[in-house]
């Protein structure tokens, strides 16, 4: 019998799908891109309005609910989890502007720590929508799936069409070159300095381009690579058989034809 389909997934287990670094869905978060919730238990709760209040007035009270599920933090408890690693929260985002939803004055606020951060299914899901299919591990794009300009300012993924700034671009160029070598690894620093980009990190570099992911490999120790699948038939051949441990080796053969054969 199929397991029933989670609710909502631990931010570790998020990136781990993603493929990208757990710093990456702090800073994704910051940038309001993707909402991060905690779990609550039967939390007295109040919410209202600030519509029609006037100046020393405070806001209107509109209910007193018991709050069950993912609840949506604000971005000021966020920062404040990611840099103290908790953070006392009294407050959640409301679903409507000019609104709020407090935890109730006389209850204890809630501390929250990094650990209990989540992602419901329909957020992560919008947010895949929104900003392209997310690779996972081992599922790089497919090379028939993929084009781009000679300059990589234009890029085709899944007959999407993706652009890219000219110090994107330019990273993209110099790991496409490294990718065509033995070394086909960069520093993430380097590779700033090079493309002359004035930002300390690539994700701060293609934070509004989420597709990049889907182009570019990341090691976890500040390296990255254009995903194999990616490189040139014969790099990718050559890649292929050095995976599986047997030497390659081109002929060309009496009708003129290259062939190449393992030993």
């Amino acid at each position: 019998m199929p397991l029933p389909q989670k609710r909502w997934f631990r931010i570790g287990d998020v990136a781990k799908h993603w493929a990208i670094p757990l710093s990456d869905i702090e800073d994704y978060a910051l940038d309001e891109m993707l909402q991060l919730s905690v779990f609550v238990v039967d939390l007295p709760a109040e919410m209202g309005s600030w519509e029609g209040s006037r100046v020393g007035e405070g806001p209107a009270l509109q209910d007193l609910p018991i709050l069950n599920g993912p609840q949506p933090l604000q971005r000021s408890s966020l920062l404040e989890i990611f840099r103290d690693g908790q953070a006392e929260v009294r407050a959640f985002r409301a679903a409507q502007p000019n609104t709020y939803l407090h935890v109730r004055s006389d209850v204890r606020e809630m501390v929250v720590r990094r650990d209990d951060l989540i992602v419901t299914r329909e957020e992560r899901d919008r947010f895949e929508r929104e900003h392209g299919k997310v690779s996972g591990p081992g599922a790089p794009p497919a090379a028939a799936d993929f084009w781009h300009s000679e300059d990589f300012t234009s890029v085709r993924l899944d007959s999407e069409w993706h652009r890219f700034g000219p110090k994107q671009a330019a990273v993209l160029c110099l790991l496409k070159a490294a990718g065509e070598t033995d070394n086909p690894w960069c520093d993430g620093k380097r590779l700033l300095d090079d493309a002359d980009s004035s930002t300390m990190r690539l994700l701060d570099l293609f934070k509004r381009k989420p597709a990049w992911r889907q182009l570019v490999q990341a090691d976890g120790k500040g390296r990255y690579r254009l995903h194999a699948a990616l490189l040139s038939p014969e790099r990718r051949r050559i890649r292929l058989f050095r995976k599986v441990g047997f030497a390659a080796t081109k002929v060309v053969s009496a009708t003129g034809e290259e062939v190449i054969y393992n030993r």
